[in-house]
């Protein structure tokens, strides 16, 4: 299923029409005229992005055949030490330096064996180029001075046309690619009987292999079955294994070309959850709700957002309510894609999940708070890589999908708080989320909630009451009560509480207008039976919100303006 969707995918988006050629960055291209003579080498690289990073243009070149460890040549448009017999790297193993002339020699053969099979101009002029010694050893010096990667690939112009674009040459090409030789078999994909690819076209994920990987691969007995041997265990025609993979691709790159758009990309698909993770969705229509989607973890537009919240009350355009919508977590490790995760819903019911998530956010932010910045919240020092592996992508499908979030960050949120010895509004986002979903408190989602009876909110909002009075009695103190015993509280309020409270009076004796402080003190406690021993993990999330909600209720401007957060300014924090 998710196969054949990937291949609508790539049909509806029109990245199908040409499966002979396919998008990919060429770094290079070397000028000559008619007759082969050498005129130059030119960089492709322009400036893209926000940051105007150099980067080399996307051309659609001929399909690369996808190398392992033999030598094979790629048709036309290659990395150098195949096109000119160089290598980037100067001090190259003995045993790298002696494939260069053969690897050299084997894309010669190619351009050869096309340039006489049709008596094309501009592949002729290809193969005097590299038949001439002077001037491919003038064009492997520029390039060196130039500055060249390994991995960049090099293309020909003849006559200021580019070769491979040649409408003889991409007849010839799509000619001589042919099949696999098996016999046709019943594609998976399709349906249809046809002659299976003996290997699929490879992708490229975080951490995995530069070459490219392979999604679906038996490259061992132990994953075989039935007699079967590699890929026949799991038939794929080669024009669905392409199909599939062009729309994976897509996913996956956030610069593919869009073929409706000339010059402009395809809207970004995908999300970088960790270093080697990548969560790709799409749906099995087009729908704005998606961009949003892709917007979560770095920059949610709040205009999308707002319209998003809007939606029950303001009228939108709803998907279809057939329209299903697929999300894949990719993992690259070792030279190897891992497929962590296939999930799939209705549309429809993502977006409530979602509206649902940033209606438990809103009230922290006055814009959007991406989805990094919370979980980076929860992180030592802030920083992503001291959370677990996994936990960015259980919290991306828990928003998607409605499940449960997972209890670590809860635990995470927790630690942090007692840690730092302060609640910042990521971190009380973060608790109000677990709390909404996991617990059903629906109550606390709107900022702070006088009439709650759970104790540990109660207690939070306890210890915001009581240094409130001590930062008013006392001006210019460099530790408050929360400083001190933030960690105590939040665990063990029995031992704390009773303490703290045998100070308030001598707090309000100072103050000049004490009856404000002096109700908030009494309404809190009117709901307090005790003070625990201990609590729980889940009630400690509750007063860490508590506390978070009252002392940003005392920041409130009384003409109903919202608050001002507190717990950037006072306590460091983004």
């Amino acid at each position: 299923m998710i196969l054949q969707s990937l291949k609508e995918l790539a049909e509806r988006e029109g990245l199908t029409e040409d499966l002979d050629y396919e998008p990919k960055l060429v770094a290079w291209v070397i000028s000559l005229d008619e007759t082969g003579r050498y005129l130059g080498i030119t960089s492709t690289a322009m400036p893209q992005g926000p940051k105007g990073k150099l980067l080399p243009k996307t051309v659609r070149i001929p399909r690369r055949a996808g190398r392992t460890s033999a030598d094979l040549a790629d048709f036309l448009i290659d990395k150098p030490e195949y096109v000119l017999g160089i290598a980037a790297d100067p001090d190259l193993p003995v045993k790298r330096k002696a494939k260069l002339e053969p690897r050299r020699l084997l894309f010669l053969a190619g351009i050869e064996a096309a340039a006489q099979a049709t008596g094309n101009v501009a592949l002729q002029a290809v193969a005097a180029f590299l038949q001439s010694d002077a001037d491919r050893i003038l064009c492997a010096g520029d390039l060196t001075r130039q500055s060249f990667a390994s991995n960049d690939l090099i293309a020909f112009e003849v006559a200021g046309s580019l070769v491979h674009e040649d409408p003889q040459v991409r007849l010839h090409f799509a000619g001589n690619r042919g099949s696999s030789g098996e016999p046709a078999v019943q594609c998976l994909v399709c349906g249809g009987v046809r002659p299976p690819v003996d290997k699929h076209p490879s992708v490229h994920v975080r951490q995995g292999s530069p070459s490219g990987i392979a999604l679906v691969s038996f490259n061992s007995a132990a994953f075989e079955s039935h007699g079967w041997e590699r890929n026949a265990n799991a038939p794929v025609c080669r024009n669905c294994a392409e199909g599939y993979t062009t729309g994976l691709r897509r996913l996956l790159s956030n610069r593919y070309p869009d073929p409706k758009r000339p010059g402009e990309n395809c809207s970004p698909r995908s999300i970088g959850l960790t270093n080697d993770t990548v969560a790709v969705f799409w749906a099995d229509s087009a729908n704005d709700s998606l961009d949003l989607f892709a917007a979560i973890f770095e920059s949610p537009d709040p205009a999308s957002v707002q319209a998003l919240l809007d939606s029950p009350w303001k009228g939108r355009d709803m998907p279809a309510l057939s329209t299903r919508f697929y999300c894949l977590l990719i993992s690259g490790a070792q030279g190897r894609a891992t497929l962590r995760g296939v999930h799939s819903a209705l549309l429809a019911d993502v977006e409530a999940n979602v509206r649902e998530y940033f209606a438990c956010i809103a009230p922290y932010s006055a814009t959007p708070l991406p989805l990094y910045v919370l979980l980076r919240s929860l992180a030592v020092q802030r920083k992503p890589e001291n959370l677990p592996p996994g936990l960015a992508g259980q919290v991306f499908l828990a928003i998607l999908f409605g499940a449960r979030y997972p209890r670590t960050l809860l635990s995470y949120a927790v630690q942090r708080c007692r840690a730092e010895q302060a609640v910042p509004r990521e971190r009380a986002a973060v608790l109000n989320l677990f709390l909404y979903r996991n617990l059903k408190h629906k109550e606390l989602n709107m900022g702070l909630n006088r009439e709650s009876p759970e104790a540990g909110y109660r207690l939070g909002r306890l210890l915001a009451v009581l240094e409130r009075m001590q930062t008013q009695a006392n001006q210019g103190l460099n530790k408050t009560i929360v400083d001190r015993y933030y960690g105590a509280a939040s665990t063990r309020p029995g031992t704390v509480f009773p303490s703290l409270i045998r100070l308030a009076p001598h707090h309000i004796a100072k103050l000049k207008n004490p009856a404000f402080l002096q109700r908030d003190l009494g309404e809190v406690l009117e709901g307090l039976d005790s003070f625990p021993a201990h609590l729980s993990l889940e009630d400690q999330g509750l007063f860490a919100l508590g506390y978070y909600h009252q002392r940003q209720d005392y920041f409130k401007k009384r003409d109903g303006v919202p608050a001002v957060d507190a717990s950037e300014g006072d306590q460091n924090h983004e």
